[in-house]
């Protein structure tokens, strides 16, 4: 990886926060040419530093207003069962967040849902049933204090 220039992680943090942008701000914020911004923004696009563009979404306006943090023990660690539950995982709709963890647990999942009913269906029907799990543990999300996507760079 190349050391990125200050004006590359400036540009960086102000695509972060809204990538809707007015090129004439990021011109006047970076103080750079019109197309060297362009060339900056593409250049950092096809290096991987940005990945996609997305919406974000308000999840409670959309109903999904239950939020809930599971624990998944897996019954073995061999990598090929904890692929295969992995892959599972993936085709879930109402979980947006998997992490692979180190410790007690070996899973830790972010569900979305509409209610404590729809979550309940959805652990006796989708989640229970995939294979290798031993244990699930779950926790309901009262509040949330801070939820970004913005990296502290």
């Amino acid at each position: 990886m190349e050391q990125l220039s200050p004006q590359e992680l400036e540009l960086l943090r102000l695509l972060q926060q809204n990538s809707r942008f007015d090129i004439g701000e990021l011109i006047e914020k970076l103080n750079m040419s019109r197309t060297s911004v362009y060339e900056r923004i593409k250049k950092l696009e096809q290096e991987g530093y940005i990945k996609n563009y997305v919406a974000l979404l308000d999840a409670r306006k959309l109903g999904l207003k239950f939020m809930v943090i599971v624990h998944v023990s897996l019954n073995t660690q061999r990598i090929e069962y904890t692929d295969e539950f992995l892959e599972k995982v993936q085709h879930l709709d109402e979980i947006v967040d998997v992490y692979v963890t180190g410790g007690i647990v070996d899973v830790i999942l972010k569900v979305l849902v509409k209610d404590p009913d729809d979550f309940n269906e959805f652990v006796m029907k989708k989640l229970s049933v995939l294979p290798h799990i031993s244990k699930i543990q779950s926790s309901f999300v009262m509040r949330t204090i801070k939820q970004t996507t913005n990296l502290p760079i």
